[in-house]
């Protein structure tokens, strides 16, 4: 039956329709922005955050405008917080069939100003946090041959100068989905990495510096999280290994396997004019 048909017949088919979706650090950005979309096209969404409030009203906008969302705080550092989320969310939907892995922290400081603290904390969110939500909903996914998305970077591709750490945590995730796409396949999970460059549209959200006190956005966004929320529904959609969104991403992945030399020069040149 194609498409028109079913349009003819009053039947709207999308392949978000009936799936249950779990998505971290959703309270706002890129995860707000997934599950808006997601749950517009017929998925029931639910939303962490270790934001209680913030998570509080985002569900309640969410609701507010007819749209299945549910919402429980949680901590993704913690693997029984974690477990506790995929929990909440089976015993309200009875399945789980995508897991985005979007929450994530950053920081941006030269690497000899940043603590050793500092980096752990930075690799417990944005690395041991997938790890934790994944192992908890393995099962789950193995059911449903489900779908797991982790959200990367541009600088887990090539990290930038005041990025280092930051650039090593959404690497160490490119190289964990590659690992997890051949062993899932058994399972029939897909495993996907959404690569987007710098996402913002939170006047209230910050960076950590090197010591860890959080310190301004003063950069110009790539894209909207609409758009990244778009990036991954055709992830998904579309079974993709990763998708590259904006132009200055693939320019720097192209040159990076090409000629690192080059990169390397022009980013130096940059950070000498700063």
């Amino acid at each position: 039956m194609t498409p028109e048909t079913l349009r003819k017949k009053g039947e709207i088919m999308d392949y978000f329709n009936k799936k249950v979706v779990l998505i971290t650090g959703a309270a706002r950005g890129i995860g707000f922005a997934t599950a808006e979309l997601l749950a517009s096209r017929g998925a029931s969404v639910v939303i962490t955050d270790i934001l209680e409030e913030r998570l509080k009203e985002s569900v309640s906008l969410l609701k507010s405008k007819g749209l299945d969302v549910t919402g429980f705080p949680s901590n993704v550092t913690d693997y029984e917080s974690s477990a506790f989320a995929v929990k909440k969310t089976l015993e309200s939907y009875g399945r789980l069939d995508i897991l985005i892995n979007n929450a994530g922290i950053s920081i941006v400081a030269n690497f000899e100003e940043c603590t050793s603290g500092t980096c752990a904390k930075l690799m417990d969110v944005n690395f041991m946090g997938s790890v934790n939500m994944t192992l908890a909903a393995l099962d789950a996914l193995k059911a449903s041959k489900g779908h797991v998305i982790f959200v990367s970077s541009g600088t887990g591709i090539r990290a930038i100068p005041t990025g280092s750490l930051y650039g090593a945590s959404k690497a160490a995730l490119r190289s964990l989905a590659e690992s997890l796409r051949v062993e899932f396949k058994r399972y029939g999970i897909h495993v996907g990495v959404i690569t987007p460059g710098f996402t913002t549209s939170d006047p209230t959200k910050t960076v950590m510096k090197g010591d860890g006190t959080p310190r301004p956005i003063d950069r110009a966004p790539h894209d909207t999280p609409a758009g990244v929320a778009a990036g991954i529904a055709t992830l998904i959609e579309k079974r993709q290994r990763e998708r590259i969104l904006t132009p200055v991403v693939n320019i720097g992945n192209i040159l990076q396997r090409l000629s690192p030399f080059i990169l390397d020069f022009v980013l130096a040149r940059k950070e000498l004019r700063n």
